[in-house]
């Protein structure tokens, strides 16, 4: 077992410091947070309880004093160690809330861009989709988007006879597509 910091890591910065400020979103923070105790903990098989006063430590006086106000109910045996429970804890605290009805409003209502590649759009709606909680009919709704909101609509009057198409085939419509009206606006320029 090694002793010390072997690669002399320095800690993340507080994430409150006295002001009561977050340094950065609680998200950024504890990636960086658990990347410096991944490297840590590599060469010093650290125990949960040490990896707890480090994030006590690392949360920086404001951060402690918001988690021993959120850290109030006592914990039963068996439920975890302190730190797991401390990051679960923090992360309940910092992490927002998720409105399902608003988070389908603004996936439905996302309209791909008239010079929006496909990728770019499907890549947005799969990131809006992320909190929707789809389940089995997650494709089929990205898929219907695609057909619903295409920026063109020849496009869109193509994929309306496509029907049952997988989501990878209307995409592929899609990039055809655009590819042909590229190639069709430089032969013509």
């Amino acid at each position: 077992m090694a002793s010390g910091n072997l690669w002399n890591l320095t800690p993340p910065q507080p994430f409150i410091s006295v002001s009561g400020t977050p340094t950065l979103k609680w998200e950024e923070w504890c990636e960086y947070f658990k990347n410096y105790i991944s490297a840590i903990d590599d060469e010093e098989e650290l125990s949960a309880e040490k990896k707890y006063k480090i994030l006590l430590y690392c949360l920086g006086p404001g951060g402690l004093k918001v988690f021993k106000n959120i850290n109030k109910k006592p914990r039963q045996e068996g439920q975890g160690d302190l730190y797991s429970n401390a990051l679960e804890d923090l992360d309940n605290y910092y992490r927002p809330r998720v409105c399902v009805a608003l988070d389908h409003y603004k996936f439905f209502h996302v309209k791909q861009g008239k010079d929006e590649p496909v990728e770019d759009y499907v890549a947005a709606l799969k990131n809006l989709a992320i909190n929707c909680k789809f389940g089995i009919l997650h494709n089929e709704l990205i898929r219907d988007q695609i057909v619903m909101q295409a920026s063109n609509l020849s496009i869109q009057d193509n994929l309306w006879d496509k029907g049952e198409s997988l989501l990878q085939e209307v995409i592929d419509i899609v990039k055809r597509a655009e590819l042909t009206g590229r190639c069709a606006k430089e032969v013509l320029n």
